[in-house]
């Protein structure tokens, strides 16, 4: 605003003008993304809690990230429980967060060469319902991985840190907890643990 006052008032330089108008308008839409990111930290949204299996959601994820991964040559393979985890959520919430963690996991190996992998995989145990989420990625050093659910915490430049902290949060407000270990393949491994719906829960 004020090199288009300083070009006004001189009047010179206005074939400027369009590359600052578009400027602008680029910057306040990664304003407006970034504030409406806080606003969802701060007031998320109520749960809509179902009975579903944990298996939709995923799929649903899987399948809109699967095209975005190939284009970048990453190698996606989901594989499934054969038992049904039928679950208390919100399947859209829960679909939110684990296209937030493929997506991480994808943006964590931009500086890998070859054997780019992502494996999701359900399992059940006890009375929990468990999603993993690895890749083979450079990982999350020890000292950090109690830090990275903190609200703002980030180690990437254009990462307002905030995505992490509201997959931990959605986690919690379904009983359940989220934390990431280091992976077989080598990067790192995120852990969803969910409990399964009771009998005659509704």
């Amino acid at each position: 605003l004020t090199m288009l006052k300083k070009i006004l008032d001189s009047g010179e330089g206005s074939h400027k003008i369009p590359d600052i108008i578009a400027n602008m308008q680029e910057a306040s839409l990664r304003i407006d993304a970034v504030i409406r990111r806080i606003m969802d930290f701060s007031k998320p949204g109520e749960p809509r809690f179902i009975l579903c299996d944990i298996r939709e959601p995923m799929e649903d994820a899987v399948r809109l990230a699967a095209v975005t991964l190939r284009k970048a040559g990453i190698a996606l393979e989901s594989h499934l429980a054969p038992d049904k985890g039928i679950c208390r959520l919100d399947p859209h919430m829960i679909e939110q967060v684990l296209l937030n963690l493929i997506t991480n996991a994808a943006e964590a190996m931009q500086c890998v060469t070859e054997d780019k992998r992502i494996d999701i995989s359900t399992s059940v145990k006890a009375r929990h319902v468990v999603v993993r989420v690895a890749d083979s990625g450079p990982g999350i050093p020890p000292h950090l991985r109690s830090k990275i659910f903190e609200p703002f915490f980030t180690t990437k430049a254009d990462s307002t840190g905030i995505g992490l902290s509201i997959c931990h949060r959605i986690i919690s407000d379904h009983k359940g907890y989220l934390r990431v270990e280091e992976s077989g393949l080598g990067g790192a491994e995120f852990i969803i643990e969910l409990p399964l719906a009771q009998e005659g829960s509704v």
